[in-house]
């Protein structure tokens, strides 16, 4: 017969060798998984600190409903699992001689088992188990195997740990402490993806400072890099709680705006090139005079950027605008393909891009929608409008038709996407929106 240590060992060994081959999440839900099988548990629990509290939570449990779970928190010394957390001792109970609180009731178990989850001498959780599957109690040997996947469970918190605080620094710009290229493309993948599965658009801010390779030749790349330090400083302090600022490259920085339209984008824009009038600058940077400035060019995507290639080059495109009117400015690349009143850009000749066909209009175009755009122009041109998100109109035209693009662009103030639709079916949707 296989001794209890064995027993524990032979259950997760090949999990724990499985470490760096998967979420150490999953891993701990198997271990614990495993645990509760292998002494033949019915109801079982993981807690673990939280880290911003000494309060003990259930991470993983069974045989528990889903509101125990969220609701039990337990503090070191109270309870029998605040009890093991404080002792830093496990205990096994027979019989039901220990009963426990559990959500203002008195529960009395036939049988337990509580065992902390050690780190150095830190309790880090406990893991509890409760009622043998066969009505006997709990033994000795079922203590020690616990004993031991306790300390499985602790390795891997350490390597969780550890793994996290690894990512953090792959993932971080050494000099400025914002995210770097490496993060930046994840999440630009992972945030365009999201945007178009929820339907809300995504703002991208390409920033440049201005005249830095003139700071770099004159002061040397000390200096230089105080400014882009100073740069991160004005950026962290204006962008949103969920937002993901990053220092693209040399002295590029970007930032990932998740649901915001230009309107947004270009708030966070203007506090950031705020935040830069204030922030403190090199020694030398003031004894000359020169100011911190920035060029910043804004984008959005799915409308009008396509995907994500489209959206950084898009928003690049808009800061070297920005540039060549002289830096610290905004400008935002809306694909109007008009030169519309927010400094939308355009190439003089631009041919429309290829537009998506939409089979139904009526379904989207509503009157207020269509309030939006001169009557007379809808109906010169037979067109509906489909849809309106910040500064951008998308409206189905009949056939590509770029000057009436230009003409109800500078009418109403909008850049405009379009789209193509049916002539008849355009023109029955306008006649109803007229009559309604």
């Amino acid at each position: 017969m296989a001794c209890p240590g064995a027993r524990g060992d032979a259950g997760v060994g090949k999990l724990v060798q499985d470490l760096n081959e998967r979420r150490a999440e999953d891993l701990l839900d198997s271990i614990f998984r495993v645990a509760t099988e292998l002494v033949r548990g019915e109801r079982a629990s993981l807690m673990l600190r939280e880290d911003a509290s000494d309060d003990f939570v259930i991470a993983h449990a069974l045989g528990l409903a889903e509101d125990v779970k969220r609701e039990v928190r337990v503090r070191p010394g109270e309870g029998v699992a605040g009890h093991v957390v404080a002792s830093k001792r496990s205990l096994l109970v027979r019989g039901g001689e220990a009963p426990f609180a559990v959500r203002g009731g008195q529960y009395r178990s036939d049988s337990f088992v509580s065992v902390p989850i050690m780190i150095d001498d830190d309790a880090r959780g406990v893991l509890n188990v409760t009622d043998r599957f066969d009505g006997r109690p709990f033994e000795d040997a079922d203590l020690v195997t616990l004993e031991i996947i306790a300390g499985h469970i602790g390795a891997c918190l350490v390597q969780q740990e550890q793994g996290e605080a690894l990512q953090r620094l792959a993932d971080t710009d050494p000099l400025t402490w914002l995210f770097n290229r490496r993060h930046f493309d994840k999440r630009l993948e992972a945030e365009t993806n999201r945007a178009l599965r929820a339907e809300h658009l995504l703002a991208l801010l390409m920033i440049d400072v201005d005249k830095f390779k003139l700071i770099n030749d004159r002061f040397g790349h000390r200096v230089g890099d105080q400014v882009l330090k100073a740069v991160a400083s004005a950026v962290k302090q204006a962008v949103r709680l969920y937002d993901v600022p990053t220092r693209y490259g040399g002295d590029e920085f970007a930032i990932i705006l998740p649901e915001a339209d230009t309107d947004v984008a270009a708030r966070v824009a203007r506090r950031i090139l705020e935040k830069a009038e204030t922030v403190a600058l090199p020694r030398e940077l003031r004894d000359a005079g020169i100011p911190l400035s920035l060029s910043i060019g804004i984008a959005t995507f799915p409308r009008p950027a396509g995907d994500a290639n489209a959206l950084v080059e898009a928003a690049d495109s808009a800061m070297y605008r920005a540039k060549q009117a002289g830096g610290g400015s905004i400008r935002v690349w809306e694909h109007a393909f008009a030169d519309g009143p927010r400094g939308a850009l355009r190439p003089a000749r631009a041919a429309l891009p290829p537009a998506p066909y939409l089979s139904d209009p009526a379904r989207l175009a509503t009157r207020e929608l269509q309030a939006l755009i001169p009557f007379a122009l809808a109906q010169e041109f037979n067109v509906a409008v489909v849809g309106h998100e910040g500064q951008v109109l998308t409206i189905a035209f009949p056939q590509p038709n770029p000057a009436a693009v230009d003409t109800i662009s500078k009418a109403t103030g909008f850049a405009v996407y379009p789209v193509f639709s049916n002539p008849a079916d355009l023109e029955a949707t306008r006649r109803r929106l007229a009559a309604a």
